[in-house]
């Protein structure tokens, strides 16, 4: 039953466009700010049988697995803080390395990148062991519904269009809350 006095302060200037840099780390796994803003595709591998480079220098800035091919860039996972025992331990990872990764670029078209889930899953030599078991993948994405897709060949942009309508629905619910103007 406790009460508090919140006041919202708005600020001046400020739009979704404009890029943030974070004062510190959030976690020893997100580094930088390309890592934060490639999390949320990135973290998506943490449902199947790629390594989000948890155990390098650069996580959540790189992905591979042993079993991916056609890749050049390659990668060892050791413990590091915040990885103890990171997938892949002591195992040479093939993958894209991301640090290259233009937050600007990112920004003005800001969204999953489904290129890369789509390019794991294409370059395993093991497709029906991509996806772990334990459903984790389902949870992560909210369903089950993109691993199917992934799994069934859709395109990027069949499985973007076949969003639009919860997407389009939820824009509409969240528009009274928006303290700033929409992206």
């Amino acid at each position: 039953n406790k009460k508090c006095d919140l006041r919202v302060v708005l600020l001046t200037g400020w739009t979704h466009k404009d890029l943030y840099q974070l004062p510190t780390k959030p976690s020893p796994n997100l580094p930088n700010m390309s890592s934060v803003y490639l999390y949320p595709t990135l973290g998506l591998f943490e449902g199947t049988n790629v390594s989000a480079g948890r155990g390098t220098d650069f996580p959540f800035q790189t992905f591979g697995s042993p079993t991916i091919q056609n890749a050049v860039f390659s990668y060892v996972p050791t413990p590091k803080p915040g990885a103890k025992y990171p997938k892949y331990k002591g195992q040479k990872c093939y993958g894209k390395d991301l640090r290259i990764f233009d937050l600007f670029e990112f920004y003005a078209s800001p969204q999953l990148n489904l290129d890369l889930i789509l390019w794991a899953y294409l370059n395993t030599s093991d497709k029906d062991e991509f996806f772990l078991k334990n459903h984790f993948y389902g949870r992560l994405a909210g369903t089950k519904k993109l691993q199917k897709q992934i799994v069934d060949g859709d395109t990027i942009n069949e499985i973007r269009e076949s969003w639009q309508p919860k997407l389009s629905n939820f824009k509409t619910l969240r528009k009274k809350y928006l303290l700033y103007p929409d992206f």
